[in-house]
């Protein structure tokens, strides 16, 4: 397999790039009747939206039931077919903060969820040390490990007043799309119950977050049960809803009920594993661009948005689950309220969206296994043998630490769910690469940054394809190099926008000098991404 921006040489310089995305943009809006009315029209409004591991062929398999917000994407928007991320740690944080940056992770430092530096377990940017605003047992952040700017930078650096909105589900996924920009930043806590922030971006709540969560939040928290809506005759696009693999391996089946006594009472604890927190995020997505003003002068402002809940379903029953397109079915809804509500507000020319995804996922094991694909589950026995083989290894070897990595990396791919392991160092040092996948994992890789099994050894692996580790018992994860979960949509909608697609290979380190055109501004000229030409 051969990373995306290998395998195609680009072409096309990036200012080249640029200008003829901006002409397209620019032609094709309508003309205003005078310049003095030109300067007084307010800026197209622009959107960041990030489906959390929207696996692409998700869209192509569940076509047929989309009807609303994913329809016009896939009917009225220009599509690039095969976009990828180019790293091989496929995780929400380097994922998101590739997006922002236009850098892979051995340049923004995100190299996964966590990692170990200087001996020290790092979680991206959580900082327990600090507590989030008026929330004190919820963790603050930190943006140390962010070593990139982001494209919210650079729009208020050209436009110190334009106004820039980030919000999630998780904490990593607004704060890392946000960066370091002047911008109201807003993610779902479930210890606290409500959306909260960081002393990062603010000291107070603006007042449409607190009347957010007095008027519109009370009513969600008063759902209890997640029912089934997939039409009868679109059920047999998913595999059937009971499965011993998905999450607590009991309660597979609808209607998901609220167990009072599992969550403690804690109604908002259970919502985030529902698609229902989608809509939450959501309206507070609408409440923000309403309470800061957003789109109402000339000065572009920037909007980022990130759904967490297509990941929590995905993680919890697979992607082809019944609960993963019922949970798509709701997004498709979601998104088209999101979508008209834009449209009353701004017009539909006066906003864009740029929507894809921050990784992919694997199937199920057990299911990829059935249908005759590679997969496997690493069963607590195997992982016990594996940290056998380690310990033999450092015995007999009795090498030094330096040693002891080169030593584990050859032996490593011994076991039979090993593909290829290397030493950070060898990583570090560049030099041509003996294969698209040591590409991929140098991209993932970062000085004094170690992750993964043998992390803490100073090596990093390869499983084999569609192989979960001992850590995941049932439903499934991500973060592999393989295609399943480095291949996502990349979809922009909006006015000047045209209808089409694009079957040339790119890569999510173009969205954010993509995002930079349609803005209007310039990107850093140090970037991993061009702004790929639309239309």
């Amino acid at each position: 397999m051969t990373p995306s921006s290998d395998a195609s040489p680009r072409s096309i310089p990036a200012f080249l790039a640029a200008v003829t995305l901006l002409l397209g943009v620019l032609l094709s809006a309508p003309s205003a009747a005078s310049a003095q009315a030109s300067e007084r029209a307010p800026a197209p409004v622009t959107v960041l939206m990030v489906i959390d591991q929207l696996r692409a062929d998700l869209l192509d398999r569940y076509d047929e039931v989309f009807t609303a917000g994913l329809r016009r994407l896939r009917d009225d928007g220009y599509r690039f077919t095969q976009a990828t991320h180019d790293h091989a740690i496929t995780l929400t944080a380097p994922g998101h903060a590739t997006l922002s940056t236009g850098t892979h992770p051995s340049r923004h430092g995100v190299v996964a969820n966590v990692w170990i530096e200087n001996g020290v377990v790092i979680e991206n940017i959580v900082d327990e040390t600090r507590s989030a605003l008026d929330a004190p047992r919820s963790s603050g952040t930190r943006l140390d490990p962010l070593t990139r700017s982001t494209v919210g930078e650079w729009l208020q650096d050209v436009h110190p007043e334009a106004r820039v909105l980030s919000v999630s589900g998780k904490d990593r996924a607004a704060a890392l799309m946000a960066g370091r920009s002047d911008a109201s930043v807003l993610w779902f806590d479930g210890a606290a119950g409500r959306f909260v922030t960081s002393d990062t971006w603010a000291d107070a709540y603006p007042e449409w977050v607190d009347d957010f969560h007095d008027d519109d939040f009370p009513e969600l928290l008063e759902t209890r049960t997640w029912d089934l809506i997939v039409p009868p005759r679109h059920r047999g696009l998913a595999r059937e809803d009971e499965a011993a693999f998905e999450a607590d391996g009991v309660n597979t089946t609808f209607p998901h009920e609220f167990d009072r006594e599992y969550w403690g009472g804690d109604v908002a604890a259970w919502l985030a594993t529902t698609p229902y927190l989608d809509r939450a995020t959501r309206l507070i997505a609408q409440a923000g661009i309403e309470g800061e003003g957003i789109g109402t002068d000339d000065i572009p402002d920037l909007v980022m948005i990130s759904l967490s809940q297509t990941d929590r379903v995905g993680h919890a029953y697979g992607p082809r689950s019944l609960e993963q397109l019922d949970n798509l079915v709701r997004l498709d809804a979601e998104l088209g309220e999101f979508m008209d509500w834009m449209d009353g507000r701004f017009g539909s020319d006066g906003w864009r969206m740029v929507l894809t995804a921050d990784h992919g996922v694997a199937d199920a094991p057990e299911q990829a296994t059935e249908e005759g694909s590679p997969g496997h589950r690493v069963t607590m026995m195997e992982a016990v043998e594996f940290e056998g083989r380690l310990s033999e290894v450092a015995t007999e070897y009795g090498v030094g630490r330096a040693g002891l990595a080169d030593t584990l990396a050859l032996v490593a791919p011994e076991i039979a769910w090993i593909e290829q392991a290397w030493t950070l160092t060898d990583l570090l040092a560049g030099g041509p690469a003996q294969d698209s996948f040591t590409v991929l994992q140098a991209r993932s890789s970062h000085p004094g940054r170690q992750t993964g099994v043998l992390g803490a050894q100073g090596v990093e692996m390869r499983l084999t394809e569609g192989t979960l580790l001992w850590t995941v018992p049932r439903g499934t994860t991500h973060g592999s190099p393989y295609m399943y979960d480095r291949h996502v949509p990349l979809v922009v909608l909006g006015g000047g926008i045209p209808t089409g697609l694009n079957d040339e290979p790119v890569a999510t380190v173009d969205v954010a000098p993509m995002l930079a055109v349609l803005l209007g501004i310039e990107a850093p000229d140090d970037l991993d991404g061009v702004p790929r030409p639309i239309g």
